[in-house]
């Protein structure tokens, strides 16, 4: 882990630049160098990202950085001081970033007892440089270090600064002259619109499969987070340490994201910021949902987004071999060949990874306040009800839904024994219904039964015919059992040409340990598309009940074909009919009929998301099997996170997609856009590093070209595609109330 603590160098009395972990490059945002004066802050919340002076209540002077890096209490104007941006950490707390691009910060003896300690310097983020700004009343403030559990306070005698055990009052007036804390832009010039009231239907397109929690997704082998409390180098900085170097320990990465099977491929490991290798569309493993990129597509009309909480054991504990391995600086290739079984730590246990995931993303939440000023004032907001959902969507906000895809949902991991005795199961209905309330309880409300592997409640859609088979395996000891797919119109094809043996290679580390844990066996499989014979089990239909019960939001995707059949059954047998949903591509097949019945139940279809002619395609097909009882829309999945490829660049013979280009006016968009206005958005860029994104050369790299994606949606679609994407919102709410109202 990288270590959050700064190296510092002592003069005198006080505290030379220092460095702690990360880059100290500045990127602009989208601040400008030198804005209009901020208003004085009257509460901890309202300094967020502005330029101020810091005074000393008791004699007036402001703060002044002197040469070596230490402050002392002697401009006697805000046109003399230091100006000083405020970037939040979190709520209430603060890098005071100076304009030389370093931040005040405790000296690191303060924590050798001396009376007097006083402060400096450091060029990185670390938490010497974190203050908690604490209110005093009357538009005073102090300022608390937790790192030396000691207060910010100025010597009377000298004016220096430095740390005391009392509170010492300070103010913050407006300044100008700030360099901006480095920061990715939005690349947008306007602000996004709000609803027309709660009793409206909404605008807006809804994103139904994501993965913005999956930080410590397979036991640390996914590289970067959506926000860091130390900012965008810390967030999205070098992945060395997770995935080696020039990333060749990237196991699952190296094996799921290329174009062709190579675990010991390499990459450029820097993210921040040059960005050479990473993200982009086929990067599996490294971060590709930072909270400005998702702010980015926020802005283009997002108002949804089902977030789900995921983890796979298997990979999870493949990925843990690789980092032992990476740690003792011991040859992956020992491990494998003296490994007799496969021992799954604890981290990886899906249920307890998946629940440790909802804090992240309150936590997340509650960053994004940070930044917007407080509690409550950030566009990000966790939602647990349809009703609520329209409120924050109302107020020009984006509604989160927390959903959960794992294979073991429940603690529902199955042994299987060979048909010789009973399947021993992971649950059983008292698990069932303890691990649902307790999901429940915690917010969650949109849920997959099946993931990648079968489990005690049924059996998992095939869509791959190789590494998914042995990953089941592993998981139940038992490979999939099969049936030809039936021959049938489909909306999403059904099941894979199944391998039926492992590549022989000696070097590659993967197929070792592979082929160790299988002992060698691999069945025979018929040729042809083979789907799961595997279908609900008492467990599972106990599961459903249960789930329909409770009210909550039922996936088919990743359940096998014949399974899906059996929940619309299932969900028919109410009246009026449960709504399922399929949101990222069927996952083992959907049919036409099974489309269309989803429609008629009321439920809804939102395809993985393909570039803007795939969309088109999709969304062309899926109007031949509409409902006439009810809306029509489509939004999308599109995975990111998830190990899901994104979609491809638009072609050569495509119309590009022009930059700048304006959202929400001109040709494509209807009459439900007038009166918003127009949005213009630039180049999704990290100039700091010479990194432009481009949809029409590379395809979705990063959450942030939603909004270019959404222009390639108008040109391939026109008004129509525009009216279907931005009616979805209003589609899944009126989905999920037909869920929750019954």
């Amino acid at each position: 882990m990288k270590r959050h603590g700064c190296r510092t160098a002592l003069l005198g009395a006080a505290l030379l630049l220092g460095a702690c972990g990360g880059s100290s490059e500045v990127g602009g945002g989208d601040t400008p160098q030198d804005p209009d004066p901020t208003p004085a802050p009257l509460t901890r919340y309202d300094m967020a990202n502005g330029c101020y002076a810091l005074q000393a209540v008791d004699s007036g002077e402001y703060a002044l950085r002197d040469e070596e890096g230490g402050y002392i209490a002697a401009a006697g104007d805000v046109a003399a001081a230091t100006p000083l941006f405020m970037k939040p950490t979190a709520l209430g707390k603060y890098f005071l970033y100076s304009d030389n691009e370093t931040m005040l910060a405790v000296r690191g003896a303060a924590a050798l007892g001396e009376t007097r300690m006083l402060v400096g310097s450091v060029a990185d983020p670390c938490a010497e440089a974190d203050w908690t700004v604490l209110e005093r009343g009357d538009a005073q403030f102090t300022l608390y270090s937790e790192l030396a559990d000691r207060y910010l306070a100025v010597n009377e005698e000298s004016g220096l600064f430095e740390l005391a055990t009392e509170p010492f009052d300070f103010a913050f007036a407006a300044a100008r002259g700030c360099v901006p804390f480095p920061e990715i832009a939005l690349d947008v010039q306007g602000q996004t619109f709000k609803g027309r009231g709660v009793d409206q239907p909404v605008l807006g397109f809804a994103e139904v499969h994501a993965h913005a929690s999956a930080t410590t997704f397979l036991g640390g082998g996914h590289y970067g987070q959506p926000f860091h409390k130390y900012g965008v180098t810390e967030a999205l900085g070098d992945c060395s340490v997770q995935h080696g170097p020039n990333g060749i320990l990237d196991l699952v990465g190296n094996l799921m994201g290329g174009e062709s099977v190579n675990p010991l491929a390499a990459h450029d490991t820097q993210g921040w910021p040059t960005f050479v290798d990473w993200p982009n569309r086929n990067s599996l493993m490294h971060e590709g949902m930072y909270y400005r990129w998702i702010e980015r597509a926020y802005m283009a009309g997002m108002r949804i987004m089902v977030n789900d909480l995921v983890e796979n054991q298997v990979l999870c504990a493949l990925q843990s071999v690789v980092d032992v391995a990476n740690a003792l600086d011991i040859n992956v290739s020992d491990i494998v060949h003296n490994l007799t079984e496969l021992v799954v730590p604890p981290r990886c246990n899906e249920m307890e990874s998946s629940i440790e995931q909802i804090q992240y993303m309150h936590d997340l939440e509650d960053y994004i306040d940070a930044q917007s000023g407080g509690p409550g004032k950030g566009w990000f907001r966790i939602v647990e009800s349809p009703q609520e959902a329209r409120s924050i969507i109302n107020e020009g906000k984006l509604a989160v839904v927390l959903g959960i895809e794992i294979s073991h949902i429940f603690n529902c991991q199955v042994i299987k024994v060979g048909g010789l005795t009973p399947d021993i199961n992971g649950c059983d209905k008292t698990e069932i219904d303890t691990q649902l309330d307790r999901l429940y309880n915690l917010g969650v409300r949109q849920m997959f039964p099946l993931h990648e592997f079968d489990n005690s409640l049924g059996g998992n859609g095939i869509f791959d015919g190789l590494i998914l088979n042995v990953g089941n395996f592993v998981d139940t000891l038992g490979f999939w059992e099969t049936y030809t797919c039936p021959d049938q119109p489909y909306f999403f094809d059904a099941g894979a040409d199944m391998t039926t043996s492992l590549p022989i290679d000696s070097l590659n580390p993967l197929v070792d340990l592979l082929t160790n844990l299988t002992q060698g066996l691999v069945p025979l499989y018929p040729t042809g598309k083979q789907c799961n014979s595997r279908w609900f089990t008492d467990l599972g239909r106990y599961a459903m009940e249960r789930l329909m019960d409770k009210k909550i939001i039922i996936e088919v995707d990743h359940m096998d074909l014949k399974m899906k059949t059996q929940l619309l059954d299932m969900a028919e047998e109410h009246s009026p009919a449960y709504p399922l949903v399929s949101t990222h591509g069927g996952h083992g097949g959907i049919s036409m009929e099974q489309a269309r019945r989803l429609l008629a139940d009321g439920g809804l279809l939102y395809p993985a998301k393909g570039n803007g002619i795939k969309y088109n395609e999709q969304r062309e097909l899926l109007r031949t099997v509409k409902s006439p009882d009810y809306l029509f829309a489509m939004g999308y999945g599109a995975d990111m996170n998830g190990l899901a490829h994104q979609s491809p660049p638009r072609g050569s013979d495509a119309e590009p997609v022009q930059y700048p280009f304006t959202l929400f006016s001109g040709t494509g968009w209807g009459p439900q856009f007038d009166g918003l206005q127009p949005l213009v958005f630039e180049q999704s860029a990290v100039p700091e590093g010479g990194r432009y994104f481009d949809i029409n050369s590379e395809g979705l790299a990063q959450y942030g070209m939603i909004a270019d994606w959404v222009e390639a949606v108008r040109i391939e679609g026109g008004e129509q595609a525009i009216t279907d994407l931005y009616n979805s919102a209003e589609l899944y709410l009126q989905m999920w109330e037909r869920t929750v109202n019954r």
